[in-house]
């Protein structure tokens, strides 16, 4: 075991200093369009540029009439924009939130229901985890008005990397899924023995998927409402920001009248965020190779890559045992119509 631990070490420098290659996918890897909407703000090294239609005019807060396809904005400070875009008044911000510490950082605003309305931008944000968040990104974090952080992982998650968050927010940690057999470790020694098989993990996230927003309802309910009742912004995150938070993301937009399409389409944006992460983990892999020969790379990618296919059964699971969403919602969730009311005139306009 100290050997491997050696090697470990040692793989793990010849990965810094030479690199590996993970340039084409073993598996077609679907990514989310919305990344392409416009028009769209886009955060680049502390700048924001604004990516519009010909045509588009910006209301607010200076009136400007847009006359190229990118417009580069001088401040540092998000903004949130007021756009005229094909005779529609939008109002447009930056989804992804740049962090070097933080990976998948996100706000849920300006995406599209089905009553013609738009989330709302600054009021509910998702990532990955915040062990790394350093004193700088602490501000950041303040400056978006979040007051609540909502952390979806395991006891022992938490004890190898704890939130490092500024001493002013809030902190909740919701377990919505009982890990007290340990099989997120078991899984990942099966994976590095070879033990796993690319359908057989896909069966497990699957199956995965499909237990977790009903198996614990109480302490779903209680994340969904500590969310939706917080009169500030919440930040909501597990480990990578894909799975649990993924489901938890997709729970909240069902109840704000999102289509489903929508939501598998929102819940894809982490493919999109994730390419360097998953890049780096797969280099690693390929190292591993030398320590665990019968590590399948695809397997590896099944757990750190989403599909559609997780996302829907989730919706399946959820249809399986209480016939519906607006069902889950009303007897599950226990929101009724009244007060689904009032949260979403509360998070979209």
């Amino acid at each position: 075991m100290e050997i491997k631990k050696v090697f470990s070490v040692v793989f793990l420098l010849v990965l810094t200093l030479q690199g590996c290659s993970y340039k084409t996918t073993y598996q077609p890897i679907e990514y989310s369009s919305m990344v392409n909407d416009k028009p769209r703000i886009v955060e680049q090294s502390n700048k924001y540029i604004g990516v519009f239609d010909k045509g588009d005019r910006i209301i607010d807060p200076t009136p400007l009439n847009i006359t190229e396809d990118k417009v580069n904005f001088t401040h540092t400070d998000r903004k949130f924009f007021t756009v005229v875009h094909k005779e529609d008044t939008l109002v447009v911000s930056n989804r992804e939130i740049d962090f070097r510490k933080v990976h998948n950082f996100r706000d849920l605003g300006g995406i599209p229901t089905s009553e013609g309305r738009y989330t709302k931008w600054g009021k509910i944000y998702r990532s990955g985890h915040l062990h790394k968040l350093n004193s700088k990104e602490k501000e950041k974090v303040v400056s978006l008005g979040i007051t609540t952080i909502i952390d979806l992982r395991t006891d022992k998650e938490i004890g190898k990397k704890p939130d490092k968050i500024p001493n002013s927010l809030t902190y909740h940690n919701y377990q919505a899924y009982d890990d007290s057999e340990d099989m997120f470790s078991k899984t990942k020694k099966d994976v590095l023995k070879g033990k796993l098989t690319p359908s057989q993990a896909d069966s497990l996230v699957v199956e995965f998927y499909s237990l977790y927003p009903t198996h614990d309802i109480k302490k779903v309910r209680e994340i969904v409402l500590t969310i939706l009742d917080n009169s500030e912004s919440t930040l909501f995150h597990c480990s990578a920001g894909k799975d649990r938070t993924g489901m938890i993301g997709a729970i909240l937009l069902s109840i704000l009248k999102v289509e489903q399409q929508v939501i598998i389409d929102e819940y894809l944006l982490s493919n999109n965020y994730r390419v360097e992460e998953v890049s780096s983990r797969m280099k690693l892999a390929k190292f591993g190779k030398f320590l665990y020969p019968k590590i399948n790379y695809q397997v590896i990618e099944n757990f750190s890559w989403i599909k559609p296919m997780y996302i829907q059964a989730m919706f399946d699971g959820i249809a399986k045992e209480y016939g519906s969403m607006e069902n889950y919602i009303l007897n599950g969730l226990q929101i009724d119509k009244e007060k689904q009311r009032e949260y979403i005139e509360k998070y979209t306009q």
